[in-house]
């Protein structure tokens, strides 16, 4: 039987691997002939009513939300509607390693938000992070070989589905933060619902009957209700900077699945960018842990 803190850890992996399917089940689905614009409204539908009936009928509840912190979850749902939108617009051209790749770079995006927010300066650790991720992000598209693969569309996309999870991040983690995740969960996916059906009305069409409901499904289940269950439940049991760290095996979960699934070609140049940029994410991660092992303890 595992103890506490390694069954919290295998729960982070479990999560950060279902971070890395949608993109593969997305492109499934397109291969099958499946609407994008479907799919991403009913993959919120779903991942709403899943989170209602875990909320609801709970016996272990925590508090009640506030008016106005409900408003601002609700309103969260926009730009969790940008990053599904965005990432699946960038698998389109880039495909799904890539395009998982352009995301991740919210680990640098989101303290930089921080940073203007709240008018304070970077810490060191997060500009040599950076630098490390943009050189791994160079040398995984070809750029040093002098022979860029990565579209410019896509990577508009990419970017900008970054740039939508580094705000969900940023909201998400000021608001209920005494309540459970499953409640929170439930205002940020019916968001992401309602803003989904005003931004593509027109080519929407909710079934329970389709082939798009079924793609739908498996996507709500891998992007939305497993990775916040597993990590719900993991990150209490595990040091945060293990959990971080942990986090990180989306990037190369991402690349053996479209290697395994799709068939995708995996260049070495990739594979020595995904581990620049993984090696870079834990660099914070562990230094803080070194800088706080050094303080001395108040007795």
């Amino acid at each position: 039987m595992l103890n506490k803190h390694a069954s919290g850890a295998v729960m982070i992996i479990l999560g950060a691997i279902c971070y890395a399917l949608p993109g593969i089940i997305m492109s499934l689905a397109i291969g099958h002939g499946a609407h994008i614009s479907n799919i991403i409204a009913t993959q919120y539908l779903f991942s709403f009513i899943l989170f209602f009936v875990l909320s609801e009928f709970s016996s272990n509840k925590k508090g009640v939300i506030s008016p106005k912190e409900k408003g601002i979850a609700l309103l969260t749902g926009v730009p969790l509607f940008g990053v599904t939108y965005c990432f699946f617009s960038a698998v389109a051209y880039v495909g799904v390693p890539t395009a998982t790749l352009l995301i991740m770079q919210s680990s640098w995006i989101a303290p930089l938000m921080t940073s203007l927010i709240k008018r304070s300066r970077v810490a060191r650790q997060d500009i040599v992070a950076l630098v490390c991720i943009i050189s791994g992000v160079v040398i995984a598209t070809g750029a040093f070989g002098g022979h860029v693969t990565l579209n410019m569309t896509g990577l508009l996309w990419g970017l900008s589905a970054a740039c939508c999870y580094s705000m969900v991040i940023l909201c998400s983690s000021q608001i209920a933060t005494s309540n459970r995740v499953t409640d929170k969960a439930k205002l940020l996916t019916l968001g992401a619902f309602i803003t989904a059906i005003c931004v593509m009305k027109d080519h929407v069409t909710i079934s329970p009957f389709t082939t798009d409901s079924f793609w739908s499904l498996l996507t709500a289940m891998f992007s939305s209700v497993l990775p916040v269950l597993l990590f719900g439940l993991g990150m209490p049991r595990t040091s945060q900077t293990l959990a971080g760290m942990l986090v990180t095996l989306e990037l190369p979960a991402a690349y053996v699945f479209s290697y395994l699934i799709l068939a995708e070609k995996i260049t070495m140049s990739q594979i020595v960018g995904c581990l620049i940029i993984v090696i870079s994410m834990m660099i914070p991660k562990v230094s803080n842990a070194l800088r706080y092992r050094k303080m001395p303890k108040v007795p």
